[in-house]
């Protein structure tokens, strides 16, 4: 008999390649577990050791569940250890340094070390590892270690219009023990403007961003949700040096202090929370948003997902909803809600290279970055009055609404209310449940 369930097995899964360890919840209370895979409007489940296999009609099954092996992601940022920095970041000692300082990267990190004595005043004095840039850039890092050789040594990302120490620049960085520091240089050789954020310690996310002459510093202790530190104008750079900062304070010790997740780019999307397309029915579609229009919502991607239509579209998730700010998606007056709290109201009139464009009546046309300033995008309102009689979820953290469903080898064929027929791969799924 083991023979046979073995052979069996085997069969099963050659003719199925995409079968899967899991389990099946009947609706008379049974539980099978084992290889499962969908035939015609069923489930069957082989289980060598149990010398079971079982088929389950649609209309008694209860749930499906599929185990997920843990993996890398596509939107996790690729790291490797080189010797030295990679190409095209450089380093080098900005002002006097009684003790030189070095950097170098391994493991998705870098390590910076620094005597350097201060960023202040009219000129400066610390160590910076930095790549030239001409136009719009963005640079983000999670600062991981200050090393506290002084309360007010620090570490951060600074955007800079020369290597001179006394060159114009604009920072925002973590001291080890005194915060957040944002900080500018307005004109060559003067004073040195500071605001302090006391909220602040490593390790601790910071972004910079340089969109003509506007700089705008933001933090996050999560790196999904953004909040703005400060926004200021300042007249053009056209090349300007970004990079990593860090100041030691005292000249005779060098300080260590360790940057991880480091990106640079004209823009640079929101790794760390998935975008939420909320459908009125209450389905959501997870996905980073290549662009919207007046019909549809376009996904990024190799395998591009199958676009949204923008009139099923509730809402919009870039980041984390605070709780406090749910009331504004449940009104449902269209607007886009800002990482600041404040709620605009206007029409979308899409999204176009990470920026939602919302055509506000006091306002004008307005854009506002979707990595950063926006927490939601809100259409309509959600109307969730039609009963579902089954609830699908993806590997991607998608969840889909069904007032019915067709079983076939491929996977599921599901009738999702605002859309219609939606047929999602066999390989994708990881749950299918009837809502009883």
């Amino acid at each position: 008999m083991f023979r046979f369930f073995t052979a069996l097995v085997l069969l099963f899964s050659t003719s199925a390649a995409w079968a899967r360890e899991g389990y099946v919840r009947t609706r008379d209370g049974r539980v099978f577990d084992g290889h499962v895979r969908f035939e015609s409007n069923a489930v069957v489940v082989v289980n060598v050791a149990k010398e079971l296999r079982v088929e389950i009609a649609l209309t008694n099954l209860a749930g499906v569940t599929f185990s997920v092996e843990a993996s890398a992601t596509a939107s996790d940022p690729v790291t490797r250890p080189v010797a030295g920095l990679p190409a095209p970041w450089e380093s080098v000692d900005i002002g006097s340094a009684r003790h030189a300082g070095s950097a170098d990267y391994a493991a998705g990190a870098f390590r910076v070390r620094a005597a350097g004595t201060n960023i202040i005043a009219e000129s400066d004095s610390f160590h910076f590892v930095f790549k030239k840039i001409t136009g719009t850039t963005e640079l983000v890092a999670r600062v991981m270690k200050v090393q506290l050789t002084d309360p007010w040594a620090r570490a951060g990302l600074m955007m800079r219009e020369s290597l001179a120490a006394d060159s114009r620049n604009v920072m925002l960085s973590v001291t080890a023990a005194r915060g957040g520091i944002f900080q500018w240089r307005e004109r060559l050789a003067e004073q040195t403007s500071v605001r302090f954020d006391r909220g602040m310690a490593a390790p601790y996310w910071l972004k910079l961003k340089r969109d003509g002459e506007v700089f705008t510093a933001l933090k996050s202790a999560n790196g999904k949700q953004w909040s703005v530190v400060e926004r200021l104008t300042m007249r053009a750079m056209q090349e300007l040096y970004v990079g990593l900062a860090v100041v030691g304070v005292r000249e005779n010790v060098l300080n260590q202090s360790v940057f991880e997740q480091v990106e640079e780019g004209p823009s640079l999307r929101n790794r760390w929370f998935v975008p939420q397309v909320e459908l009125q029915s209450g389905s959501a579609q997870m996905g980073y948003i290549a662009r919207m229009d007046d019909s549809a919502i376009h996904f990024e991607g190799a395998m591009p997902k199958t676009p949204v239509s923008t009139l099923s579209v509730a809402n919009v998730r870039f980041q984390p909803l605070p709780p406090r700010l749910a009331p504004w998606l449940n009104a449902g007056r269209p607007g886009v809600l800002l990482s600041s709290g404040e709620f605009i109201d206007g029409e979308c009139r899409g999204i176009e290279e990470g920026r939602v464009i919302l055509s506000s009546v006091p306002l004008g046309l307005c854009r506002y970055d979707v990595n950063s300033q926006v927490i939601a995008l809100v259409l309509r309102k959600r109307s969730r009055s039609v009963r579902h009689a089954y609830e699908l979820v993806t590997s991607d953290g998608s969840v889909w609404q069904g007032l019915d469903v067709i079983l076939d080898q491929n996977g599921v064929l599901l009738r999702e209310p605002s859309l219609g027929p939606r047929r999602i791969p066999a390989h994708e799924i990881v749950e299918l449940r009837w809502r009883s």
